[in-house]
């Protein structure tokens, strides 16, 4: 295996976790390294997620993965790859697969104060931290933890700032949630997948971006409702209600703009016509380019229901 690479030192809190009820995966973590998220957190869709930090060694990735695939376990993958490598004591090491089962190493040359701790369904992993209190608030915080397991592996990393983090301070961050079921399109398989190179507080930033992700999930749940047949008086309530709801946690008013105008579409298509030329109205005086959007898509679509009523705008 590869000789230590001591440029490539990666002082990191992280977190691999599995949600047997929902069928997922995640890997997140957080460091003073500038986009260091790309050499530390791995995954696969269906497959596992792996961490590598301390000395990185990228290879444990590339190759746990690829073992993974062929059906090994965590612990022989683990094994294996740390008796191939001669600097196997600088690295640290968290490898889980698509039924939960892991493996962790915290090598003995791994830059202190440094740990890891394993639980039910989790493995915390840490090095070069302020304090030895780590990853054990990191354990406990995932286990008090009742929501969706991209908060809860949040919630793990918070833990981790407020017993003091990386003795750098904090950089970049990254957070990654993917089914772990075997599906025929693994691209599909992403539920989260946000990466901060640089920034004074990475997870304040990761956090926005999952709340953010969340109310754009409504959203687009609430056009798909309008689609679903047959429709009825309660679907329409409640995808305007969910469309209301979520629309004022964007924060941006060009993305509310857009969500607006699409909406509009949607209620269109779904026969309800008055409700959305009013919608169509209101974004096109606001923000008159979205009327020639609206055009060119009826163009290229040949929705010439569409293209007549927004030319009558």
């Amino acid at each position: 295996m590869e000789k230590i690479n001591f440029s490539e030192f990666t002082n990191t809190y992280s977190i691999v976790a599995f949600d047997p009820i929902k069928k997922q995966l995640g890997v997140g973590m957080q460091t003073h390294n500038f986009a260091a998220c790309n050499r530390v957190t791995w995954d696969e869709p269906g497959i596992g997620v792996i961490a590598t930090q301390a000395y990185t060694n990228q290879l444990y990735a590339f190759e746990g993965i690829k073992m993974m695939r062929q059906g090994k376990l965590p612990r022989e993958i683990l094994k294996d790859l740390t008796e191939q490598d001669s600097g196997s004591e600088y690295r640290q090491v968290a490898i889980m697969d698509a039924m939960g089962n892991m493996c962790t190493h915290t090598g003995s040359k791994c830059t202190g104060d440094a740990g890891h701790k394993i639980g039910k369904h989790y493995s915390c992993q840490a090095n070069m931290m302020l304090k030895d209190t780590v990853w054990d608030a990191m354990g406990k915080a995932f286990e008090k933890c009742d929501g969706e397991l991209v908060d809860c592996i949040m919630e793990a990393m918070e833990a981790a700032e407020s017993q003091g983090g990386d003795v750098h301070g904090p950089q970049s961050a990254a957070i990654t949630i993917v089914t772990s079921e075997l599906i025929d399109k693994p691209w599909l398989g992403y539920f989260y997948d946000f990466k901060v190179y640089d920034n004074p507080k990475p997870l304040k930033e990761l956090r926005r971006l999952i709340n953010l992700k969340k109310a754009n999930d409504c959203i687009i749940n609430a056009n798909k409702m309008l689609s679903e047949k047959p429709l009825d008086n309660k679907k329409v309530t409640l995808s305007k209600e969910q469309f209301n709801n979520n629309l004022n946690n964007i924060p941006n008013k060009d993305s509310r703009i857009q969500h607006q105008f699409y909406y509009a579409n949607s209620l269109l298509k779904a026969g309800l016509e008055d409700e959305g030329i009013s919608l169509l109205k209101s974004v096109i005086s606001i923000s008159p380019i979205w009327k020639e959007v609206g055009i060119r898509n009826a163009k290229a679509e040949s929705d010439e229901y569409l293209y007549q009523i927004l030319n009558n705008i």
